[in-house]
């Protein structure tokens, strides 16, 4: 673990105290639950926290982006609007347009690290529930199959005659 795990898993774990103390009190039944789920996962909390940081880093990445796209529209509708109906086809009237900036890569910590396996276990997470959606979309497609189309009513000849002469 390097400087970068241990400063994103405190960062997750200070959060985490500042929700226990602003929410009423844990329903008793679920928090049994998951109690008994991580008993027979024991591993379940390192790639539960390894799913929230990734998360989380995609989240802020989203936002920047949005603020970047918000911004370049706003841009955009302040900019005179020059040129006329072919302009844009031979480059007038349009500012150019500049490269969108891309989201900040993961920290990689020292190989076999937290964070360096945090990505790697958010997508397996994220293609497990893509399987699982699939997978529920095949059933309800099997029962929605089953159903026959209604026919579509036939329209009735507008009395042109095309003898197929010009």
């Amino acid at each position: 673990m390097d400087t970068n795990d241990r400063q994103a898993i405190a960062s997750l774990f200070e959060k985490l105290t500042q929700v226990e103390r602003q929410m009423p009190a844990r329903d008793p039944e679920a928090d049994r639950f998951i109690g008994e789920a991580i008993a027979r996962q024991p591993g379940a909390p390192y790639y539960m926290a390894q799913t929230v940081v990734v998360q989380e880093q995609a989240l802020n990445a989203a936002q920047g982006r949005i603020s970047a796209l918000e911004a370049e529209l706003a841009e955009a509708r302040r900019a005179p609007q020059g040129g006329g109906f072919l302009s844009g086809l031979f480059g007038g009237g349009a500012a150019p347009r500049r490269a969108a900036p891309m989201g900040q890569p993961l920290p990689q910590g020292a190989p076999g690290g937290f964070l360096a396996g945090a990505a790697q276990t958010a997508m397996g997470v994220a293609g497990g529930m893509l399987l699982a959606n699939a997978v529920a979309g095949m059933f309800a497609g099997e029962a929605q199959a089953g159903e026959a189309p209604e026919p579509e009513p036939e329209m009735e000849d507008p009395g042109f005659d095309d003898s197929g002469e010009w």
